[in-house]
């Protein structure tokens, strides 16, 4: 799952006992005990939580934003591209929150899972639907796949509304490779021929920028005829 780089760079093994045994103690380890109903699956001969609990027990760790990211992953996964299954299904997040009751931190995971959606494929991705939708804007399809006047799919924007063919594009640092700027140039090419005006965000932009960019997607899509 994506994480911020404050989890992606801790060197500890978070591990979990139940009410019966003593909390794990060790460098390198961090201990929980009491341990939820849940089953554990196991990989290599290490029980391991499975996906969706997983994502549970970070409510812990991570902020509500967060963990939407990180549920968008699991349900999603890069089905889009690869067609591939993800981890999990919505249904199945569904039901471990339930299974997680009210144990502490059971309204942060109720307020994350009515915000995780299927079709997000990267964190930044999710936390930019997210700045929009705290911002009023109206809900984005998520990778909405366009295609050319001979059926063939030549694109997939990674937030659109393609009622007005407003689209947004989060850009990553991987984006100012020299083939990727190249491939990325036919591409906005390809989808202004289709019509399409595109808003291109960067991580700058929701750091420092966020009220600006906010207002510059709502005046792409008022300038299309949006009413909101």
């Amino acid at each position: 799952m994506p994480l911020p780089a404050e989890q992606e760079r801790a060197l500890v093994l978070h591990v979990s006992t139940s009410v019966a045994g003593g909390i794990p103690r060790c460098r390198g380890v961090v201990g929980h005990q009491g341990a939820w109903d849940r089953s554990p699956t196991e990989r290599a001969g290490l029980r391991l939580s499975a996906a969706v609990h997983a994502w549970c027990e970070l409510a812990s760790l991570l902020a509500v934003d967060d963990l939407v990211a990180a549920g968008d992953f699991l349900v999603t996964g890069d089905e889009p591209y690869s067609g591939l299954p993800p981890l999990a299904t919505l249904e199945q997040l569904t039901a471990a929150v339930r299974a997680y009751g009210s144990r502490r931190y059971a309204r942060r995971l109720r307020q994350a899972l009515a915000l995780v959606r299927y079709g997000s494929m990267s964190r930044m991705e999710s936390l930019t639907r997210l700045a929009m939708q705290a911002a009023g804007l109206p809900e984005p399809n998520l990778n909405h796949p366009v295609f050319d006047e001979h059926g063939t799919q030549t694109a997939l924007i990674d937030l659109a509304y393609p009622e007005f063919k407003v689209g947004i594009e989060y850009q990553g640092d991987g984006h100012r490779d020299r083939v990727q700027y190249r491939n990325d140039t036919a591409r906005r090419e390809r989808l202004e021929d289709r019509g399409w005006t595109i808003v291109y965000v960067t991580a700058d932009d929701l750091r420092f920028r966020l009220n600006e960019t906010m207002d510059r997607i709502r005046t792409r899509l008022r300038q299309r005829g949006a009413r909101f």
